[in-house]
């Protein structure tokens, strides 16, 4: 019932409300000063390298860069090119839910207060709901910041022109009002 509700409330944004998709669910962020990067698994190499380019522009306080989920395929870049770089990589999360708790969690018992989670413009504003929505205790206060990978395929304002960046929308808004529906937003 709650899927047949959310592609309900899909149609209507589309038909009735004129809302430029694209923009609305890229809601990223320009990076802030933070204790740590995050760089979120999936998506291509893209991700490492724009948390990369954040830890040396000296966005991250403590430099401690987080890989998360499937990251199996960028470790062999990172071990080559940042040897020295201090690289916590943790796969257990499978899926963003499980992404957003573990850095909670992650930021709690470390004492960090602030973050930028890097990821692909499409996929930040599932993110941004996700990290207000899911909350551990101890987390009040805490400032996480949604940075866009750059990737060359995405445009918001013209989403519709690349196959990859229709797909992106037509996978993330279903997503987005489920999350917003099953966290009770």
């Amino acid at each position: 019932m709650k899927i047949i509700f959310a592609f309900v409330i899909f149609l209507l944004l589309i038909l009735f409300a004129g809302v430029n998709l694209g923009k609305w669910i890229d809601v990223t962020e320009k990076p802030v000063k933070s204790d740590i990067i995050v760089c979120l698994g999936g998506g291509t190499i893209d991700r490492v390298k724009k948390s990369i380019a954040l830890m040396e522009e000296g966005y991250a306080n403590k430099q401690v860069f987080l890989l998360l989920g499937e990251s199996w395929y960028n470790q062999p870049y990172l071990k080559k090119h940042y040897p020295d770089m201090s690289i916590v990589i943790d796969e257990t999360p499978k899926n963003t839910k499980e992404e957003v708790l573990f850095i909670k969690k992650y930021m709690k018992v470390h004492g960090y207060r602030s973050a930028l989670i890097v990821t692909d413009p499409p996929h930040s504003g599932r993110v941004k709901l996700l990290t207000s929505l899911l909350s551990i205790e101890g987390d009040d206060g805490m400032v996480l910041c949604i940075v866009g990978s750059e990737v060359k395929w995405w445009n918001a304002e013209k989403y519709y022109a690349s196959k990859k960046g229709r797909s992106s929308v037509l996978h993330e808004v279903p997503r987005i009002i489920y999350s917003m529906m099953l966290y009770n937003w």
